[in-house]
């Protein structure tokens, strides 16, 4: 049944549900080959510099992807008012909730695909040395996975709220940052989950572990969410 529910879901995206992962892509990939190609071609790291300018911006990037998709679907159930239509059909409330987050781990790995892809392309065009794929598949796809605690808490406060304002901004403030907050040598501040996708960068030595403890949080945030979600009363 979940599948049927997470199949129903996708038919109920809007379009620009579709568009956000192929313009986070561009904008993250055209962001890092500016960046790069202006400061940093003629550095010790060459073409390989590359992908600490990524590391500068995917977070961001991403962060600032899941906020939105969360708001888009979660908003547009608030317009609509289908809350408790959707509350009155006979499946669990628990697979609607986790249905909405199935959609956004997918748009937000088919944000890292598609980085993938432009940054292969450029790298193809301008250099002849061999692509590192470790990290050119790792980076975003890790960020892309380390987005779920705060995707998580996004979802809840988008669900929580009919008016998307306080969402959009907390999520924003949260993108903003995370470019600082995973460069701090303050364990604690470490630990927020807005410096998960900068510390699951293969760059960073110990990134293993911190890619598990982003989705071991994001099973308990979301895990919390929808306990949350299945007690709420819509009006």
């Amino acid at each position: 049944m979940i599948l049927q529910v997470i199949k129903a879901e996708g038919y109920k995206l809007k379009k620009i549900c579709w568009w956000l992962p192929l313009i986070q892509g561009c904008v993250l990939t055209g962001m890092t080959a500016v960046e790069w190609y202006l400061y940093f071609r003629q550095g010790p790291g060459g073409v390989y510099a590359g992908f600490a300018v990524m590391f500068m911006f995917i977070s961001f990037v991403m962060l600032l992807g899941c906020t939105l998709l969360a708001s888009i679907m979660a908003g547009t159930e608030h317009d609509t008012q289908t809350w408790k239509q959707l509350m009155a059909m006979p499946v669990p409330r628990s697979y609607i909730y986790v249905s909405k987050i199935v959609w956004i781990v997918i748009l937000q790995l088919g944000t890292a695909l598609i980085t993938i892809a432009g940054m292969s392309l450029i790298w193809v065009l301008y250099t002849n040395e061999p692509i590192p794929w470790r990290v050119m598949l790792l980076q975003p796809i890790n960020a892309s996975l380390a987005t779920l605690p705060v995707l998580a808490i996004q979802l809840w406060l988008s669900t929580l709220f009919t008016n998307q304002a306080f969402p959009l901004a907390f999520g924003i403030f949260g993108s903003i940052a995370s470019l600082f907050l995973a460069r701090t040598s303050i364990l604690w501040i470490k630990l927020l989950p807005w410096s998960y996708p900068a510390l699951s960068s293969p760059l960073i030595k110990e990134y293993v572990m911190w890619v598990v403890i982003a989705l071991c949080a994001g099973i308990i945030f979301t895990g919390l969410g929808t306990l949350q979600f299945t007690k709420h009363e819509f009006k």
